[in-house]
């Protein structure tokens, strides 16, 4: 029998460090509500959870944050905390044995069943378990009591300015203060509470790996079990282990292990399955993920089950071949997944939350929703955050993203390299020989990488010479040798993405900011990074989420000199920037509006141009998809209240399936300059591309003069058919510009395919140019109003027009859900501007209200 003990049903106080094993807290006969001295009020809790969350539903936190208030919550962390629940055994399992299970504890606690001491654990990532057979008592009222201690601090645990060297415990490092969170750092009873109960045999773990064969014109699957069991008795056992498609209803294979009686009460037990047939888990936009229902029966001879299990699994086959032109010293990073080379479009994830403890289940869904439809393949978890949770692995499985998982190793910035004692080896090997096994099942889980930015005091990446990461390194292998590892990210002879180190970047990190304009354009031209797994571009949060968490007298100036804004994201404050190409800004609308182009701008030109040397470059991924706490200024591309930036759009029209791209050298021209760009389509999978052909596919051009809407150049360019997936170019384009100063706007666009709208963000794109004098943007806040129309069509999609008879056009034209209506879902939400006759259909989830805005429509926006 196993029991779940999760719930909202918990209580939970908070002791000085160590005052409760002074206090008769932990004592079975404890009249809890009346010790002596009093302690603080006992508050509802839930588990799994964290204690802050706890605190904040009680009233006695405000919101974290809110303007400054997590400066208010930081005392939580140096607290003992101590968790209460009282539940009832059945009469029927008296004498049999029994076993209270934690999956995860955050970070180190003592445990007591009716005042009997079970047992003390250390460790956020692994999950332990504890003999309750003398202590529970079958019939009765049972206490559980938990005390979690107060949280790790320095030396054994760093910020992100610190040394690595001096970290000795995995803890998620990021919720110590990151350049994008503040300081406030989450314990409790992060996972699942069991009790499980058993008299003759039970399985005590269960992990499998998938791969996948070819042979004879089909994919034989083949499964991999582990499995430990606990013995009663000295009876023969059999474990039986059957496929059948997800839904359990088909059985495509069976096997039967037998299990001789062992001398001790522990039988370790493994298998290897072939299941002929299988259809194949594909990544995202290259096929279906199909998923098949591992059962897992433990059975005596007498045919009774004593123990089942289930996981869920997926069959594939992943490599890592070399990339095209590389260097021989480079290790391979060209993902080949059932024989076909895939280009990762990437992101990078951060934790779903500051206050993690809590499972977040809509927040995963509506992020990893939101990721798929980016057509995202790939999310790299970070080292400086979590294990990623099973419900995250589960969405990925079923949106074809694939992981690479991170151990809980980062970067300090005064020193980042993990120390080499041979005690800090032996914790890491103990720690990852309990975590790597919890989530191989999933078909998605294909790299595993030793940390983020370790490296020397040279920035030398660290390699498999260092016995941390070496180590780590077999424990993947011994688990499932098909994985991929990466000892560190970014990994190679130079850390650093520039075109200085040009031959020598790998798998690089950089920039993550804007660099300006002419500098970020010749900057990321002349890169050739193997693999560039971080990088970025600053920009402001949606208006309405500033609005939700902070002040109207915090609101502005959007500058170091306001408190809260430096508290909610100091490192990405850069006012001096903005204005550099719009000039002086006075107006929160206007701020945001100009620095979410430029982080939209930055953002897509360096996607576009990883794109553009496929296979030299295999993949890029953007530091960071989403944030865990809100930031008045950041790299992410998904807020906090679950509204998405620009920069989402951005990033979804470059990975789209079939993209176009345009590869210039700036922004800003001299009057009567001749404008050159170079067109380049991007075709993720060749059988898209002629599924898709209506008609001759040609690519059409436009440059526009904002100002009045003239049309100053435009030209056809054949678009030829692709045989492979590939990176064309498609030709050299060039225009000469107005002798007066002026704006400009460049449309291009494929013609002649039919594509669904979830797949064709990528077929037109639009870019900004100018030839006014510096500040060179500023002349957009100065365009006359333009007449946006919105209306909601009968099948509940939205119309955005630009109106025929408006001389100008919208600048900046967005859509956003309302921010009370969290994890709404649009499929457009961006243009850098629309021309007079221009519409847009827009589909949207249910009911929710949209607002429809551009920087220069007569009103602030237009409720739908």
């Amino acid at each position: 029998m196993r029991r779940n003990l999760s719930g909202d049903d918990w209580r939970v106080t908070h002791v000085y460090p160590g005052e409760w094993e002074w206090i008769p807290i932990t004592r079975g006969d404890s009249d809890l509500e009346n010790l002596n001295p009093p302690i603080a009020p006992w508050y509802r809790a839930t588990v799994p959870g964290d204690v802050q969350t706890d605190l904040i539903e009680a009233g006695v936190l405000q919101q974290p944050w809110r303007d400054l208030e997590s400066r208010a919550a930081e005392w939580t962390s140096q607290r003992d905390w101590v968790y209460w629940k009282d539940f009832d055994a059945p009469a029927s399992v008296r004498g049999h044995r029994a076993v209270l299970r934690f999956e995860g504890v955050d970070y180190s606690c003592h445990v007591f069943l009716n005042g009997n001491h079970l047992g003390d654990h250390a460790g956020t990532y692994v999950p332990f378990e504890l003999d309750a057979t003398e202590a529970l008592r079958a019939g009765e009222t049972n206490r559980l009591i938990v005390v979690v201690d107060h949280a790790p601090t320095e030396p054994e645990q760093q910020g992100q300015i610190g040394w690595t060297g001096k970290v000795r415990l995995w803890k998620p490092r990021f919720a110590y203060k990151w350049d994008w969170c503040t300081r406030l750092i989450p314990l409790g009873i992060w996972d699942d509470v069991f009790l499980e109960t058993w008299d003759r045999a039970r399985l005590a773990s269960l992990w499998a790996t998938t791969s996948a064969e070819y042979s004879e014109d089909c994919w034989t699957g083949l499964l991999r079990l582990r499995a430990t069991l606990d013995r009663a008795t000295d009876e023969a056992l059999v474990l039986r282990v059957s496929v059948a498609g997800s839904d359990g209803s088909t059985l495509l294979s069976s096997h039967e292990v037998q299990v001789v009686p062992p001398e001790t009460a522990v039988s370790l037990v493994t298998a290897q399955l072939e299941v002929p047939g299988v259809e194949l888990w594909w990544p995202n936009g290259s096929g279906e993920q199909n998923l098949y229902c591992v059962t897992v029966e433990l059975v005596a001879v007498d045919g009774t089950v004593l123990d089942t299990a289930e996981r869920r699994v997926g069959f594939r086959r992943v490599r890592a071949v070399r990339n095209e032109g590389a260097p021989a010293d480079a290790l391979p990073y060209t993902l080949e997944v059932n024989g076909k080379r895939l280009f990762a479009k990437g992101w990078n994830w951060a934790p779903i939350h500051q206050l993690y403890g809590r499972l977040h289940e809509d927040r995963y869904r509506h992020a990893i929703r939101l990721a798929r439809d980016a057509h995202c393949n790939l999310l790299r978890v970070w080292g400086g955050g979590l294990l990623e949770r099973e419900l995250f692995y589960k969405l990925c499985d079923e949106a074809g993203i694939m992981v690479w998982q991170e151990f809980p190793q980062s970067s300090s910035g005064v020193q980042n390299e993990p120390a080499r004692d041979e005690e800090y080896v032996a914790y890491c090997e103990k720690q990852a020989r309990q975590m790597v096994p919890r989530r191989s099942h999933h078909p998605s889980l294909v790299i595993w990488c030793g940390g983020n930015e370790l490296m020397d005091y040279a920035h030398v990446p660290c390699g498999l010479d260092h016995p941390v990461l070496a180590t780590l390194g077999n424990v993947v292998r011994e688990v499932n040798p098909e994985w991929i590892y990466l000892p560190a990210s970014p990994s190679g002879p130079t850390f650093a993405a520039d075109p200085s180190n040009k031959g020598r970047m790998h798998d690089v990190h950089g920039h993550w900011l804007y660099l300006g304009d002419p500098d970020h354009y010749r900057f990321y031209n002349d890169m050739d990074p193997l693999f560039h797994s971080e990088f970025g571009a600053e920009g402001t949060a949606n208006e309405e989420a500033l609005r939700l968490f902070l002040s109207q007298h915090y609101l502005w100036p959007p500058d170091r000199t306001n408190p809260a804004w430096v508290h909610h994201g100091a490192w990405w404050l850069h006012r001096e920037k903005v204005e550099a190409l719009f000039g002086r800004i006075e107006e929160l609308r206007q701020y945001v509006y100009a620095s979410q182009w430029i982080q939209y701008e930055g953002l897509r030109y360096i996607a576009e141009a990883n794109r553009r040397r496929k296979w030299r470059t295999s993949g890029c991924a953007p530091w960071q998809f989403n944030e865990s706490w809100p930031n008045t200024s950041c790299t992410n591309s998904l807020g906090y209240f679950g509204d998405v930036r620009p920069a989402y759009w951005a990033m979804r029209g470059a990975y789209a399936p079939i993209s176009v791209s345009v590869r210039y050298d700036r922004v800003r021209w001299e009057p009567g300059e001749t404008l050159e760009a170079e067109i380049w389509l991007n075709v993720s999978e060749p059988d898209d591309f002629h599924a898709s052909c209506s008609e001759e596919v040609s690519l059409v051009w436009r440059l526009v003069r904002l100002e009045g809407c003239q049309e100053i150049a435009a030209g056809v360019l054949p678009v030829p058919e692709p045989t492979q997936a590939s990176a064309v170019s498609l030709g050299r384009v060039e225009a000469r510009l107005l002798d007066k100063p002026a704006l400009y706007g460049m449309i291009v666009a494929v013609q002649g395919l039919t594509l669904p709208p979830a797949r064709a963000s990528g077929l037109e794109k639009r870019y900004l140019f100018t030839s006014h004098p510096h500040p060179c943007m500023e002349r957009l806040f100065g365009l006359p109003n333009g007449r946006l129309d919105a209306e909601a069509l009968p099948d509940n999609s939205i119309l955005v027009k630009c109106s025929a008879d408006s001389s100008v056009p919208l600048v900046f034209v967005r859509a956003d859900a309302c921010s009370d209506i969290e994890w709404a879902y649009l499929t457009w939400g961006y243009a850098p501007f629309l021309l007079p006759g221009e519409e847009i259909r827009i589909e949207r989830d249910g009911a929710h209200s949209v607002v429809v805005a551009a920087m220069n429509a007569p009103v602030s926006g237009i409720m739908v």
